[in-house]
């Protein structure tokens, strides 16, 4: 199949690895006319909590009425899920076509894209092509160095600042928060969830030496729990005109109420540049706001939840979310961990972080040449006195998680996107439908 064939062209570009830097970029953009130029955009960065706060934003402004791009990574079981438009992938023949017209157009410039820069021009050409209104963009790694840190936002989020990709970006926090700052431009305001007090000061002072505001969660807005359960997350949002504005939403987990303040108050900045967006477009955004994988429940006997926690900070969340809500339900089972890790993580640190709430631990491998060993990880567990059970594949590790549980029991698949990604697929062929949004 013609899409197959330029697809696993598009894939044979990994093999260039990951190369930061922005000369290759703009090169190729301006070769394909600089489709980034002709779309407005807001450009997220930050450790967790992109992905999140992007399809936030998407959802308000898509219910405001204006036709949204979004521009995320990685995706979970298809290519097209990288690249919407109010909520529909990016159609397979629209991906054919652009692949074979940056191949021409490129054919004999010597340039030689990353599987993610082609991938990242791929989505301007596209959004620019479909003539959208705004395109909420998700910086790959960093910031500074990315490959979408060729825009001119008009708001640029940092959400906030943990290791993660140190061999890349550096060794301390402060390293990593430099990076991520790198998106801040003179020309857009910088809204941050970011809370610890020395990574604040470095996004402040980036945002001042670029000659911009910044605004930060519990200084210039908030989001107030009033409950969070298993199925939903009910807030009180404080920012810049909005105040008291009661929320809900499908988003679990307290660390989501700062990604739901950081994109409420972009929204607010965006009402005086021209968007026309009220409490009502907001109010139903929120609550219409979908980003599987990501503490993604599918109700069962047993419960399935699928959360792509693939970094220490984001176990913690995880962590978090089982001590304030699992934990305290009526009836509780046995917590089955599924968890795999990718060989540049800190799989000792997050199995760390687990191991306390767990029943039994099922270790498997993500599927990518990336993917942590089976055996690696089963020696971390046993350095904590725990004798976890494996399986090669995912498949095998959910029906073995299948076997070993009871009815009141919760099966949690965590530890990477990829192993999250493939669960996904193989329940929903099964017929086990997640909690969908209301309406």
């Amino acid at each position: 199949m013609p899409y197959q064939e330029e697809l696993a062209y598009l894939y044979s570009l990994r093999q260039f690895g990951i190369k930061l830097g922005l000369s290759n970029i703009r090169h190729l953009c301006a070769i394909l006319g600089n489709p980034q130029d002709h779309i407005k955009t807001i450009h997220i960065a930050g450790t967790n909590g992109k992905g999140s706060t992007a399809a936030v934003l998407a959802s308000i402004l898509k219910d405001a009425g204006y036709s949204v791009g979004l521009y995320t990574s990685p995706h979970l079981s298809d290519f097209t899920e990288r690249i919407q438009i109010n909520n529909m992938h990016i159609s397979r023949e629209d991906v054919l076509y652009l692949i074979k017209n940056i191949r021409e157009q490129i054919k004999g410039s010597g340039l030689q894209p990353t599987f993610f820069e082609f991938t990242t021009a791929l989505a301007f050409m596209y959004f620019a092509n479909k003539g959208i209104d705004i395109a909420i963009i998700e910086v790959g790694m960093g910031g500074r160095l990315d490959a979408t840190n060729i825009i001119n936002p008009l708001v640029s989020i940092i959400t906030n600042v943990e290791y993660d990709h140190t061999e890349h970006l550096g060794p301390t926090l402060e390293n990593i928060a430099m990076e991520k700052c790198g998106i801040i431009k003179s020309c857009a305001p910088v809204v941050t969830s970011e809370t610890k007090t020395n990574i604040l000061s470095i996004i402040e002072k980036g945002a001042k030496k670029s000659g911009t505001l910044s605004y930060a969660y519990g200084k210039d807005f908030n989001a107030v729990p009033v409950r969070i359960t298993e199925d939903i997350s009910e807030f009180y949002y404080n920012g810049y005109r909005l105040r008291g504005l009661l929320l809900q939403s499908r988003l679990r987990g307290r660390h989501q109420l700062f990604n739901m303040g950081s994109a409420i108050y972009t929204i607010e900045l965006l009402t005086g540049k021209g968007f026309d967006v009220n409490e009502g477009h907001i109010i139903s955004g929120i609550e219409n706001t979908s980003w599987p994988g990501r503490l993604e429940f599918f109700p069962g006997c047993p419960g399935v939840i699928l959360d792509g926690a693939h970094n220490h900070a984001g176990i913690i969340a995880l962590r978090e979310f089982i001590e304030g809500v699992l934990l305290k339900r009526e009836v509780v089972g046995k917590i089955i961990f599924v968890f795999g890790v990718l060989k540049d993580k800190d799989a000792g640190s997050m199995a760390g972080e687990l191991i306390p709430y767990a029943s039994e631990i099922i270790i498997t491998k993500p599927d990518s040449e990336r993917g942590l060993d089976v055996e690696i990880l089963m020696e971390i567990f046993e350095g904590y006195g725990v004798k976890a059970l494996s399986a090669d594949t995912i498949s095998e590790a959910l029906n073995l998680a299948y076997r070993i549980a009871s009815p009141d029991d919760i099966i949690i698949f965590t530890g990477s996107l990829y192993v999250v990604g493939e669960a996904r697929e193989l329940i929903l062929t099964r017929g086990h439908a997640p909690i969908r949004e209301r309406g």
